[in-house]
């Protein structure tokens, strides 16, 4: 698909790489939103699967396709490509396995547009289920909410969250790539927004819905057609999603903090105060290789 024929209010990017079962997700979440003045880029990392004829099968002008033409291993160059290839004054993001909620771009854009705010993000929900890395990781958790608070948030926002200006990037730059940062690229990307006082607000709705990926198979499709499904069937089908999180959150205050959960929440203030000293916590573990994370999941997920 060829370039929009008009600029839009704002650019969506998806970057993706050879997972066209939730690729399918992802757009047609976008094309549902009840805010309407939008373009979509959707960048292949070197896609060798069926991902372009996936983009194609929507015929709503608002969608473009392009694919690099080789791998680079992280969505940060496909981000940098959509950014470069966008007409929109604001970008926003949307990971290839995520879904929104209808009222997403139009929540940020309002706020946005109605502040002076750089940088706009909503809640986040988890979809943690049995076969998921996560579980084991953080194992006093059900499915939980994401949710940031600035100005000294110990941890960014995730992408799929976020709407930004497209001119903060003539400030802070490009999002780098793994081997080039000790932090992950997206936690560095809006840090270096935060450390110059760039201004982000949350806007109280939860709009996005990420699914954790699992080692068991980096193409398989997870929960997304259960929950599209779902949203499209039940009007209260977000309310029923925030009672069961109040729930969750006031069962787990109520349960006496176990170890785990205790190490994890003296890590979190231990970023927030190196936060606000303007420390990247990620420049902590030194001795750690930039790139490390992402190696270690690429190799879980058998991509190298």
């Amino acid at each position: 698909m060829g370039p929009a024929l008009h600029s839009s209010l704002v650019t969506v990017i998806i970057a993706t790489y050879n997972k066209s079962s939730t690729l399918r997700y992802a757009i047609e979440s976008v094309l549902w939103q009840t805010f309407e003045d939008f373009e979509l880029w959707v960048i292949g990392d070197g896609c060798t699967d069926d991902s372009e004829e996936v983009v194609h099968s929507f015929t709503d002008p608002r969608v473009n396709w392009y694919n690099l033409p080789e791998n680079t291993g992280y969505q940060s160059i496909p981000h940098n490509e959509g950014i470069r290839r966008a007409s929109g004054q604001y970008i926003a993001y949307l990971n290839h396995d995520d879904i929104w909620m209808p009222n997403h771009l139009r929540v940020l854009v309002d706020c946005i547009e109605s502040s002076d705010a750089d940088f706009a993000y909503t809640i986040l929900e988890w979809i943690l289920s049995w076969q998921d890395d996560y579980a084991q990781l953080l194992p006093w958790r059900d499915d939980y909410a994401d949710i940031p608070i600035y100005p000294d948030a110990p941890l960014p926002p995730e992408a799929s969250v976020t709407l930004h200006r497209k001119d903060i990037v003539d400030e802070i730059g490009y999002w780098k790539m793994p081997q080039n940062t000790y932090a992950v690229p997206r936690a560095d990307f809006f840090r270096r927004a935060q450390f110059i006082d760039k201004k982000f607000v949350l806007v109280p709705y939860v709009t996005v819905l990420k699914f954790a990926g699992s080692s068991r198979g980096y193409s398989l499709v997870g929960q997304q057609p259960e929950y599209m499904e779902r949203i499209v069937s039940d009007p209260d089908f977000i309310h029923r999603e925030i009672g069961s999180l109040l729930a969750r959150a006031y069962n787990e205050l109520e349960r006496p903090i176990n170890f785990r959960r205790f190490l994890y929440q003296w890590k979190q203030e231990l970023r927030r105060n190196l936060v606000r000293l303007k420390i990247d916590p990620a420049r902590i573990v030194f001795w750690r290789k930039p790139g490390r994370h992402i190696r270690q999941w690429r190799r879980g997920r058998h991509l190298d």
